[in-house]
């Protein structure tokens, strides 16, 4: 009996890790834990590259960028940014990434090391250090966050492509997720250097979900504005005196076009076939006329157009009947310095929050802009992004259920693509911890403790999410649902009892 006991539990046990295995392989959930990254030992280099960087407080030393210069973006001529991150013979990683993966890299400097940006901060009180605007992940209460570790696959993001194969709303479904899936470290056109081509969603078709302009017509002169126009036209103008030939995308407006400001994507599958590069001027065979290496042609992509420096570059410009124009995500935060304005998200923000942005670069990238200056459609545009990956849950309305990669994965879904419900306004980009979440009255562990109305400890069984994920949350539980129904759908809430301290509508996010 006892042997067949012993036999038994070892089975079970055998079980037991099989089914641990098992669901480690299947769940999509995000209740894993991370920790900073650390640069290791590696190889010696000339400008001492990540020495310093595993111990806290190490700025000086770790900070490669000369007094005044970024280190991620808009470099100078005489920029040492570079040495930042990268280590020219040396590197333990691949590009060149002075630790072995990106995510070891970037979070080597990001937790603390640095005195500020601190991914890894919590919000406790005891803490001291601020947490970003996009959450944490370092939390340890309740805590959920986007595994942006090399763990999992894009393609497990919930509401996006289960099969990883499809091409259909993003390219790079089997690639492993890490925080340059979502920030460009080199910079970007978009605020907190989100990524210009998040899952390859901006060189993909619009035909297919993507933002690639598809057979914009090239002209020699601008139409007439009436429903027949195009929405998009290249326009071709050359200078009678130099021969330069220019071809310029234009927008459609209400009288009339007008010259695009927002750039171009800059990008190929292979550089041996013009036509695999992401923006490109095709002849009317659909055979290439000009890309971004034809001899005696520059693309501009910051500025929306391509000009002719050689005899030739115009000849080239000249044949072109058509374009492929990919568009870059471009994502604009409102700021108050450094820190967002979260509030813009749901209700706008003033123009002047937006960095010298004008109104007419603005509108060109897909905001609004009213007659007093009022800039909105700005948690759209994040939402946008985010569906670069979480793709199914980009809808307008839950009455219509369905799901772009097929029957299994139809559901019907809360809207997500108006100012007033955003993916934003209910979730960080990070992570969460009950110790940035809020109640529905808005108040964090901090404004309960420091109110007196609880202790630290009641306050942190107080919000302390019950769910088994707390899904990234701003919210703790489903608060988020008691607050913003009590105005949004307000007949099947307000004829109910209710509690005198009951929500009148939804406060703001962290």
């Amino acid at each position: 009996m006892r042997k067949f006991s012993l036999s038994f539990l070892f089975a079970l046990m055998l079980f037991g890790l099989f089914a641990i295995a098992a669901s480690a392989e299947t769940y999509e959930g995000n209740n894993g834990t991370m920790t900073p990254g650390i640069a290791g030992e590696g190889l010696p280099n000339a400008n001492n590259t990540a020495d310093g960087v595993d111990d806290p407080g190490a700025n000086p030393s770790v900070k490669k960028s000369l007094s005044g210069h970024n280190v991620h973006t808009s470099y100078q001529n005489n920029t040492n940014s570079c040495a930042s991150c990268h280590q020219t013979h040396t590197s333990q990683g691949d590009q060149l990434l002075f630790a072995d993966t990106v995510y070891n890299t970037c979070t080597a400097c990001h937790d603390g090391t640095l005195g500020y940006l601190n991914v890894f901060s919590d919000g406790q009180l005891t803490g001291g250090a601020k947490t970003t605007g996009a959450g944490t992940f370092g939390g340890s209460h309740g805590s959920s966050m986007h595994m942006a570790n090399d763990t999992i696959k894009i393609g497990a993001a919930p509401g996006g492509n289960p099969v990883e194969t499809s091409k259909t709303k993003g390219t790079m479904w089997g690639e492993s997720f890490n925080c340059a899936s979502c920030h460009a470290p080199h910079g970007s056109y978009s605020d907190r250097l989100l990524h210009y081509n998040p899952n390859g969603i901006a060189a993909l078709p619009v035909s297919k979900g993507g933002n690639q302009l598809e057979n914009v017509p090239v002209v020699n002169t601008l139409p007439a504005v009436d429903a027949a126009a195009p929405a998009v036209v290249l326009l071709r103008t050359e200078d009678t005196t130099t021969g330069k030939v220019t071809v310029a995308q234009y927008n459609k407006g209400a009288s009339a076009y007008a010259k695009s400001t927002a750039p171009w994507l800059y990008g190929y599958d292979t550089r041996t076939d013009g036509l695999s590069y992401y923006s490109r001027l095709v002849k009317a065979d659909d055979t290439i006329a000009a890309y971004g290496s034809t001899s005696g042609v520059y693309f501009d992509y910051e500025h929306a157009e391509a000009y002719s420096t050689s005899a030739a570059g115009a000849t080239a410009l000249k044949a072109a009947g058509k374009g492929f124009i990919a568009r870059p995500v471009v994502v604009q935060m409102a700021k108050e310095g450094h820190d967002t304005i979260q509030s813009a998200y749901w209700s706008g923000a003033d123009i002047s929050k937006f960095d010298g942005k004008t109104s007419a670069e603005l509108v060109d990238l897909g905001y609004k802009v009213s007659g007093t200056n009022v800039v909105t459609n700005v948690g759209v545009q994040m939402s946008k992004f985010c569906a670069a990956c979480h793709t199914d849950y980009l809808v307008s309305n839950s009455t219509s259920g369905g799901s772009h990669f097929g029957d299994e994965t139809a559901a019907y879904r809360h809207s997500t693509n108006s100012d007033s419900y955003t993916c934003v306004r209910c979730h960080f980009g990070h992570g969460t911890d009950a110790y940035i979440m809020k109640d529905s009255l808005g108040r964090t562990i901090n404004d309960l403790v420091t109110s007196n109305t609880m202790t630290e400890i009641d306050a942190l069984n107080y919000m302390q999410d019950n769910n088994p994920s707390s899904a990234l949350k701003k919210f703790t539980n489903m608060s988020v649902c008691w607050a913003c129904h009590n105005s949004s759908h307000a007949e099947t809430i307000k004829n109910a009892e209710r509690r005198a301290d009951h929500p009148s509508g939804m406060p703001a996010g962290n």
